[in-house]
């Protein structure tokens, strides 16, 4: 069978957390989902194309053409609830050019799939593991399985047009027998994020899930599961091979909940030789300078840290389980080894007032950061908070978005007296007074590495100064 997977664009909506000139530059990521899809089918002998339509720069009639070209029998989409409309409006236009079946999956289809596979133009939706489920549909499909009613994972319409969500694939993924994620299917030049600095850069999966209970995040629920370090390193070692990779990106939600299985991947990196920059998510909590200096030795530039607030009594409030002196002895032991950070912070949290907001900015600009981003507090579908939000407005609002019966907005925050606007102001307040600063921007300039790099940050410093003086910044 021949499977296409479309990545759908991605790019500011009025409920995401993020200001608009971030959401549209921060990054353009590939789409590991897909590509793990794809290679788990390329090793049962279907033939596979993944479209990037952002990474690209596609419209819409030249996808049609790409997928004409290529002649899909079935087509996959991608749904997470903050772009699921946007993945919507392509499927949608996808099934009135071609009649070929379109799958949905990923975190929208766990979390919504009956409303997903409600639209006319969603065939079949897979909740679960690719290989548990996607490669069953496939066999259904081709006539070599049974009625897709004994399929596990698998959500359709039956004759009369009625969405049947079958029982859920309980199978727990064995991270270490998946195949490696199908990088030939895509051109890994034209992957970035605002901080990194080498291409060709991809990014690598070493666990999945997180243990702890944040208010405001959407992953505890999921459990934590990591893989084998020497298949982990003999994956990037294969990138730095067959695709000249240069830059890495981590993409677990946190690399050192397993510490020591993140310090052998570490060690299998030193040993090896690997001539590789790479960046990393964790918990200010988590890191000591043992563990540090091992990190730099291994190739670390850049480590990404959830600080959340300046102000302790907030942090308490969100179970983050961290304080406001952890948070300063991680990052200048960071900075100390010679590690670059990036500080996560959120405005608008429950109960805050614009003082404690104050409070956040001015903690963000005493730590020695290299980079900072500033988010609106906002609830994702399976988090604490956005139990809130669905009785405030007494409907979910993901779904009916995924359903096409209401618009993109931006949801209510009950948990803050604050609007949407002035969160919007400080979150923007929180970038200029942190990357507008003559230091900084000194600091920055003298340890530029390339002319892209010197580019790339000019761009972005326009786009934020322009957004400042048309007011653009904000999603009104």
């Amino acid at each position: 069978m021949r499977v296409a997977f479309v990545h759908t664009p991605y790019y500011f909506q009025e409920h995401m957390e993020n200001l608009p000139f971030v959401a549209n530059n921060f990054a353009v990521l590939p789409p590991m989902g897909m590509l793990y899809a794809s290679s788990l089918l390329k090793e049962e002998g279907h033939e596979t194309e993944v479209i990037d339509v952002k990474a690209e720069g596609l419209d819409k009639r030249e996808t049609i053409k790409k997928l004409e070209d290529f002649s899909p029998d079935l087509i996959g989409v991608m749904v997470i609830p903050y772009t699921a409309n946007i993945a919507m409006d392509w499927a949608e236009y996808i099934k009135g050019e071609m009649e070929v079946p379109i799958v949905a999956g990923n975190y929208g289809m766990i979390r919504y799939p009956e409303a997903v596979v409600s639209n006319d133009f969603i065939d079949y939706g897979v909740m679960g593991s690719a290989r548990g489920v996607l490669t069953k549909l496939v066999k259904h499909l081709e006539g070599e399985r049974e009625s897709i009613e004994n399929v596990s994972g698998i959500v359709y319409k039956n004759k009369d047009n009625e969405v049947i969500v079958n029982e859920p694939d309980c199978q727990t993924e064995n991270l270490d027998k998946l195949p490696w994620p199908d990088r030939d299917s895509i051109d890994n030049s034209k992957y970035y994020t605002m901080a990194s600095k080498k291409r060709p850069m991809t990014l690598l999966i070493t666990s999945y899930g997180c243990t702890f209970q944040c208010e405001f995040c959407d992953m505890g629920d999921f459990g934590y599961s990591g893989r084998n370090p020497k298949d982990v390193v003999d994956e990037l070692e294969y990138c730095i091979e067959k695709y000249g990779i240069k830059e890495v990106d981590i993409f677990d939600r946190d690399f050192l909940i397993e510490k020591d299985r993140a310090k052998e991947i570490c060690r299998e990196f030193v040993d090896r030789g690997l001539d590789i920059t790479w960046s990393c998510r964790t918990r200010v909590d988590l890191v000591d300078r043992e563990t540090l200096e091992l990190m730099k030795e291994a190739g670390c530039r850049l480590i990404l840290y959830g600080i959340e607030s300046g102000n302790q009594e907030i942090l308490d409030r969100d179970h983050k389980e961290i304080t406001l002196e952890e948070t300063r002895e991680a990052v200048e032991t960071t900075n100390d080894v010679g590690i670059e950070t990036l500080g996560f912070f959120i405005i608008g949290h429950q109960g805050e007032t614009e003082e404690e907001i104050k409070e956040t900015i001015e903690f963000a600009k005493e730590l020695p950061l290299d980079y900072a981003q500033f988010f609106k507090m906002s609830g994702k579908p399976g988090a604490p908070l956005y139990d809130q939000i669905t009785e405030e407005l007494g409907y979910d609002y993901f779904e009916k978005l995924i359903r096409g019966e209401i618009d993109v907005s931006d949801m209510p925050r009950p948990w803050t007296d604050l609007t949407n606007e002035e969160l919007e102001e400080w979150a923007f307040r929180g970038y200029k007074e942190f990357y507008l600063r003559p230091r900084y921007i000194f600091k920055k300039l003298k340890n530029l590495e390339s002319f892209s790099e010197f580019y790339k940050n000019c761009r972005i410093a326009l786009k934020m100064i322009w957004s400042s003086l048309s007011g653009e910044y904000a999603s009104r």
